[in-house]
């Protein structure tokens, strides 16, 4: 055997090894179960309701059709290198990002103790207030009132309500965009949460 050959096939069996090993890459992650999303979209979101209908792989992405916080959403996630990671929320046609989707259920927290004021309120009169703004709420029920801080959104758009009689009310958050009336509002109907068209 020549120098020339002995030189050269090592160098040949490092090539193909390099080229094998590269080829491979990164391992790839399995398919999470729903109950594995579930504890995923829980760890960033603690306080969030979270119920997974179904996870959908396209490649390194997941659509994850869920039930968030009692809205029909659809959240996406993308492979990281070791684990899945969420990469946004699609709601009503628009996308969020994480970051918004925690500022979503920062005003959806807060809307949920203003409900719980005015269930308190209507517990102790026997009917919701007849004002139409929330600051005129904290002054006249502050034994029911129990929303610490600012009456806003997490945009800082303040939020409006509605009485609908003596038994009905509504209160709305102009949501991410800041834009009242637009598809992402937030509104809260006698405690429970509905779209723009609900």
């Amino acid at each position: 055997m020549s120098r020339l050959q002995f030189v050269q096939r090592p160098v040949f069996l490092v090539a193909a090894l390099a080229i094998a090993v590269g080829a491979c890459g990164p391992s790839e992650l399995a398919t999470p179960s729903a109950a594995q999303v579930e504890r995923l979209i829980g760890a960033t979101f603690p306080e969030a309701s979270v119920r997974v209908r179904e996870v959908n792989r396209e490649e390194q992405t997941l659509r994850v059709p869920a039930e968030f916080d009692a809205a029909d959403v659809v959240f996406l996630m993308a492979a990281g290198e070791e684990e899945w990671e969420l990469a946004g929320v699609e709601q009503g046609g628009s996308t969020y990002t994480v970051e918004q989707l925690g500022q979503i259920a920062t005003t959806m927290g807060t809307m949920r103790l203003l409900s719980d004021s005015l269930e308190a309120y209507r517990s102790a009169t026997g009917s919701y207030p007849a004002l139409d703004d929330l600051v005129g709420l904290r002054e006249l029920v502050p034994d029911h009132y129990s929303v610490d801080g600012s009456l806003e959104d997490a945009w800082g758009s303040p939020f409006r309500y509605r009485p609908q009689g003596s038994s009905d009310y509504t209160v709305t958050s102009a949501g991410p965009d800041g834009e009242a009336g637009s598809r992402d509002d937030i509104i809260l109907i006698t405690g429970s949460f509905g779209g723009a068209d609900a």
